[in-house]
């Protein structure tokens, strides 16, 4: 697989453009999804979990959740490169669940997957969340962790196709202790 060479983050970040979702942006971001699970995580999912993630990501429906999760794109030399997004997570309003975090894999370990978290985690407090939640990937926990989120449990996420996908629930409080949410 062929990766750039990462220039430091502070350079990254003068090149990267973060903006909200369009629906002509859907086509590019399903493309970016499938890519990098299958690159990111196929040494942690059997041949029939990749093809039930993208049988999931080719549904309308799936489009219609990029849509409403308040997500953002990130563009460098006018391609879309990742996306981030998050909804309200519990009843209490207290806490948004990221989702959405994907990176362009030729783009992975550059910082662009935490440029996009940290924008989402701010637009997220700007809208009256204090803390966040994640489902993530085998792949995605270091990554996570490094961010400040811990584990607080395991599960599985049910496709639409019937095939489960492991998953681990993550959690970021933001200056106090919460109860454990999803």
């Amino acid at each position: 697989m062929y990766q750039v060479s990462c220039v430091s983050t502070l350079q990254l970040s003068r090149v990267t453009l973060l903006r909200p979702v369009t629906i002509d942006d859907i086509a590019a971001i399903r493309h970016i999804h499938q890519a990098a699970f299958q690159s990111y995580s196929a040494e942690y999912h059997t041949a029939q979990e990749q093809a039930a993630f993208n049988d999931m990501v080719r549904r309308a429906d799936y489009a219609l959740e990029i849509l409403n999760s308040h997500v953002s794109v990130a563009i460098i030399g006018g391609e879309i490169v990742g996306t981030a997004g998050w909804v309200g997570a519990d009843e209490r309003g207290a806490a948004a669940r990221l989702r959405k975090v994907i990176v362009r894999p030729m783009f992975g370990g550059c910082g662009v997957g935490r440029m996009l978290v940290l924008d989402a985690e701010r637009r997220a407090q700007r809208a009256g969340f204090s803390d966040f939640s994640v489902r993530a990937s085998v792949s995605s926990i270091p990554f996570y962790k490094r961010l400040g989120y811990r584990i607080t449990s395991h599960g599985v996420f049910a496709t639409p196709s019937g095939v489960d996908l492991p998953i681990t629930y993550m959690r970021k409080a933001q200056n106090r202790q919460t109860v454990g949410y999803h």
